[in-house]
């Protein structure tokens, strides 16, 4: 008999990525192809990279924060009443500093993970006899009540006989569809795919599609990603950068723009706004990404210095950098 704890030790073991069998070692999925041989590069370890301390901190400068947009009004569904208040300056400096704080809450980066193993699975045992008893797999899922969408026990039998637990995707649809909750059907919506996905993107509204995405799928789940990546790659093609600016979608846009070195555009678009420091800090972090830079920065370089070193270092960009080349 299979022990039902050995089941759910899997599947805890699994979902919590103790177990990524299945999972590329050699690149990380955050890679463009074109890139993943570059720099000897194919050993990365993107996921903490992208929580070290000193990248976290430039994510969060680079990140901004304009209040107008972190609280502009948005589709809820109930009603509210707007509330209007006479305030002294004091009182009036004191709500923004509360909506500073706030603001910092509401933009805290959604996790950057790689994809797990879609195939995953473990074979719990195999009934020859009972092998044909029907053409259709049968899905045996928990509905203990204290279950949560990622300990709960999902397993398939199949129609050879062959009893497994089920893969990461079976397991996320049977949540779906036995706990189903606003907004998440059990098919992904089609705004999750072209023609759809352009359509609102060419409205600019970047946002709703990610924050959609991340109500929907799990951090790793490679739909997830692949989604990520290309509304990362058609915003940058495309130069929409302010529908991701000051959200919480952004700091991950620009780790994966400095991951791939695809810098001039986001440059230019910072030297727009004629925000120098956070031009600077754009290349402050590619350095850290990219160890094998030829030149380092020092703490005691100013950022108009790690503007000029860099244009000067990267003399094949001069016809991409000209807005940057105007403000240093």
């Amino acid at each position: 008999m299979i022990s039902i704890h050995r089941v759910i030790a899997k599947n805890l073991a699994l979902r919590c990525g103790i177990l990524h069998p299945l999972r590329p070692s050699s690149s990380s999925a955050w890679l463009k192809t074109e890139r993943k041989g570059a720099e000897s590069r194919d050993s990365l370890d993107v996921e903490n990279l992208f929580i070290n301390p000193d990248v976290q901190s430039l994510l969060k400068q680079l990140t901004g924060m304009e209040l107008e947009k972190v609280f502009a009004q948005r589709k809820i569904d109930r009603q509210e009443r707007p509330h209007y208040a006479l305030m002294t300056d004091q009182m009036y400096e004191n709500t923004l500093d509360k909506m500073r704080r706030d603001a910092v809450h509401f933009l805290q980066f959604v996790p950057l993970k790689e994809p797990r193993g879609e195939k995953f699975f473990e074979v719990l045992s195999v009934d020859p006899e009972i092998s044909k008893f029907d053409e259709s797999k049968f899905v045996f899922t928990d509905i203990t009540f204290d279950a949560t969408d990622q300990d709960r026990t999902v397993v398939v039998r199949e129609s050879d006989g062959t009893l497994r637990t089920a893969t990461p995707e079976e397991h996320d649809r049977m949540n779906r569809i036995y706990y189903e909750q606003p907004h998440r059907p059990v098919v992904p919506p089609a705004v999750f795919s072209d023609p759809d996905l352009q359509n609102v993107l060419n409205e600019n509204r970047h946002e709703f599609v990610m924050d959609w995405a991340c109500w929907y799928y799990q951090p790793d789940d490679p739909a997830f990603v692949k989604l990520s990546r290309t509304i990362f790659d058609r915003t940058l093609a495309e130069g929409k950068f302010d529908a991701l600016y000051s959200t919480r979608h952004f700091g991950s846009f620009v780790f994966y723009v400095a991951l791939n070195g695809d810098l001039p555009p986001l440059l230019n678009f910072y030297a727009e706004k004629g925000n120098l420091h956070g031009a600077a800090n754009l290349i402050r972090l590619q350095k850290l990404v990219s160890p094998n830079w030829r030149t380092s920065i020092s703490a005691e370089d100013s950022d108009k210095k790690i503007v000029k070193d860099f244009i000067q270092q990267n003399k094949r960009l001069k016809e991409q950098l000209t807005t940057l080349i105007e403000l240093a």
